[in-house]
């Protein structure tokens, strides 16, 4: 009973978290996602990292090691084109993230036992390989989307809904069907209206890599809306989304159990790390935006066993109930 009560009470934080999270955005969709970034992001990457560490990644032993190695190689990689913001090829990391989706794929299909699961997801390898050829351009965007809004919205709705499935609560259910509809309210709805952020902020974003993000998703609003709104309507996605996926990790503390994993000198550690992040997003946001890139790329792809166990449970759930 007391277990129950514990998770409504953080299923009940974590919306309020995700409605907190959605008005900031709708408010100040620029200031708000250069902040989370800058103050929430970086302690995101230490604990969760701590985290999964304790728990080998959620692989096997033998694994960690090789696994830990090509992560680390992968981010520097990924740093090379980062280096120069202005002159950022699109294709070439798009190409990058590319080869990660697949290596993600690859295992995927080998923690899948279930031959329906398997089949789903050789027929997802293959649609990716048709668009590689017949569409190049939505092949950027994937590739561009799967180390960012991908994984702060999409991975994110799928942890929900894997430990929905493992622990049904309405409060979660809820929570997972608002998550869903977010995007459509800022699609239908004129919240751009809402917007005042200030134009520092903008000019801030503007500078960074991230922009080619709001470019991209500009893409996905459609032609009927005016090229400002439509810009708004997009930073707004994206700042609630990464808003969202920050404070959700912090509201599930008690059920995901990552605070257990800091001890003393770990927690003195991480926040060391931490302060000296804020201060160098203070002195200078590209500055700290370039320092912290391989720490963050190195959390996105920590996270690609615990992503593929989710989407193995929400498989599993599906199929055996059918």
């Amino acid at each position: 009973m007391r277990k129950i009560i514990i998770n409504k009470n953080v299923e009940l934080i974590n919306c309020l978290m995700l409605l907190i999270s959605f008005i900031a955005a709708c408010a100040l969709p620029f200031d708000v996602f250069l902040f989370s970034y800058a103050f929430l992001g970086p302690l995101h990457y230490l604990t969760e990292l701590q985290w999964l560490k304790n728990k080998n990644f959620f692989l096997e032993k033998s694994d960690v090691g090789v696994f830990i190695f090509f992560a680390v190689l992968i981010a520097a990689l990924l740093f090379l084109p980062f280096l120069n913001i202005y002159l950022f090829r699109a294709d070439i990391f798009s190409g990058i993230i590319l080869s990660i989706f697949f290596i993600f794929c690859s295992y995927l299909l080998f923690v899948l036992k279930n031959r329906t699961s398997k089949l789903l997801l050789g027929i997802l390898i293959l649609f990716v390989g048709l668009l590689y050829f017949f569409k190049p351009n939505l092949i950027i965007l994937l590739g561009l989307f799967i180390p960012t809004l991908i994984h702060v919205y999409v991975f994110t709705t799928f942890f929900m809904i894997s430990g929905y499935f493992k622990a049904p609560d309405s409060f979660g259910l809820i929570n997972i069907m608002l998550l869903l509809s977010v995007p459509f309210v800022i699609y239908f709805l004129p919240v751009e209206n809402l917007v005042f952020s200030g134009i520092n902020a903008e000019k801030i974003f503007n500078s960074t890599g991230f922009k080619i993000i709001n470019d991209q998703l500009v893409f996905f609003f459609g032609k009927n809306i005016s090229k400002t709104n439509v810009v708004l309507k997009a930073q707004i996605f994206i700042a609630f989304a990464y808003t969202y996926h920050y404070l959700n990790w912090f509201a599930k503390t008690s059920v995901i159990g990552w605070a257990k994993s800091l001890e003393l000198k770990k927690m003195i550690f991480v926040l060391g790390i931490w302060i000296l992040s804020i201060a160098l997003y203070l002195y200078n946001y590209q500055t700290g935006l370039t320092v912290l890139f391989v720490l963050s790329m190195i959390h996105v792809l920590a996270e690609f066993p615990l992503n593929a166990l989710s989407v193995k449970t929400i498989f599993q759930k599906i199929i055996s109930k059918k």
